[in-house]
């Protein structure tokens, strides 16, 4: 990972699970990384996130102003930009048949039309930085396995997740050969907080369940026998990133302990 070493890096919903380590291994590669959270409590300062080094940035991904915003930053600070990770996204699960319309028009706001204003945005800055001679600039997005596969009660969170999918796709075509590479990671369930503004888990009698006893459902078909960690999907996200993957661009790379294998 040594041509990481002072590439200027962008991650979107850092301020904790896997944008936050994403950032400490960016960062431990020798990369200037810059974390951006709607959290502004949570972002606090990059010393106490574990990220030295690191500069924050306040930032509501589902603002084209904000976007700009962040890029002005980048630039101002900067002058070019050569990794975006697309990390930020939210998970509101809803049976179909009693799902609202805006349960999928706020996960779209936030899970795509997100991904489209920030490598919109970022291009610009990535010319940038090719033309200081970089070999590569890396777009990584994080999608999710279920935008591949079924997951009961998540129907809009899939359609979200599988245009990431596409739309990595798209974008990483259109590019491809412009030294811009395009490419996303699908993470299997893990413990991030996506799942952190839900409801508390309960049984049947309405008695709160513990975090074993909730995630046992999903642990139960993980062939690994475990819940993913932000620490297994972060490496995935850095070599994306890194000029070792320079022949990558257009792929998905599955994060799942063979959840999708069965």
């Amino acid at each position: 990972m040594k041509d990481l070493n002072g590439k200027v890096a962008l991650v979107t919903g850092a301020a904790s699970g896997i944008g936050l380590e994403t950032s400490r291994l960016l960062a431990s590669y020798g990369a200037q990384v810059v974390m951006s959270d709607i959290n502004a409590e949570a972002l606090a300062d990059s010393g106490a996130l574990g990220c030295p080094g690191a500069r924050t940035i306040v930032h509501d991904v589902s603002s084209e102003d904000d976007w700009r915003k962040v890029f002005a930053f980048i630039e101002a600070e900067y002058g070019h930009l050569d990794i975006l990770v697309n990390n930020a996204g939210i998970m509101r699960p809803e049976p179909f048949e009693q799902a609202k319309l805006e349960t999928l028009r706020l996960q779209n706001r936030i899970n795509v039309e997100s991904v489209y204003i920030g490598m919109h945005g970022a291009l610009p800055l990535m010319k940038k930085a090719l033309a200081q001679g970089r070999l590569s600039t890396s777009i990584v997005n994080v999608s999710s396995v279920y935008g591949m596969v079924a997951g009961s009660a998540f129907s809009a969170y899939s359609a979200t997740k599988g245009a990431v999918r596409a739309l990595t796709k798209a974008v990483a075509l259109e590019l491809a050969g412009s030294g811009v590479r395009v490419n996303c990671i699908l993470p299997g369930p893990a413990a991030t907080n996506l799942s952190a503004s839900w409801e508390p888990p309960r049984d049947a009698d309405g008695n709160l369940l513990s975090a074993e006893e909730a995630l046992a459902p999903w642990v139960s078909l993980i062939p690994v026998g475990r819940i993913g960690m932000a620490d297994d999907m972060a490496p995935v996200i850095a070599f994306l990133a890194s000029d070792m993957a320079k022949f990558i661009t257009g792929a998905e790379f599955v994060a799942d302990g063979g959840y999708t294998a069965q």
